[in-house]
């Protein structure tokens, strides 16, 4: 499987790059952040789902709209765009997403391996227009 990118903001900022990485940065700002955190982890279900259920997929529009607006926040913070690329390409952080994002996935019915319970839970979550399901669309 795909390791998880931080796809919200990764794939819409990659985008936008021009501005240069940063080097040792103090992220905790960043992942104490709760509007950050929910976000990026909704993405990162949403993109599991996606990744996993061949019935739904990402809504690539409305992610790019997310991401810049989640970009602008985390500049808000005090954050540069080459600081807050870093941040979401980190493996670190991709790998925090994802140990954080699976098991919650598991708790809503998820079985590694079968498709239809990535699918019931993505569908679940259009219905209950979460910020999860605002991320994904049924083919």
């Amino acid at each position: 499987m795909m390791r998880i990118r931080t796809v919200f903001l990764a794939t819409a900022l990659t985008a936008l790059a021009g501005a240069g990485m940063a080097s040792a940065t103090d992220y905790d700002p960043l992942r104490k952040d709760a509007r950050m955190h929910n976000e990026l982890l909704g993405a990162s279900v949403a993109y599991l789902i996606d990744e996993n259920c061949d019935a739904l997929t990402l809504r690539k529009l409305r992610l790019l709209n997310k991401a810049f607006s989640l970009r602008k926040h985390a500049m808000s913070l005090g954050f540069s765009h080459g600081e807050v690329m870093a941040y979401v390409d980190s493996e670190t952080e991709q790998d925090r997403f994802r140990a954080i994002a699976e098991p919650l996935l598991a708790s809503k019915g998820v079985v590694e391996g079968q498709e239809e319970t990535y699918c019931a839970v993505g569908r679940a979550e259009i219905e209950k227009r979460s910020f999860v399901g605002s991320l994904l669309y049924e083919r």
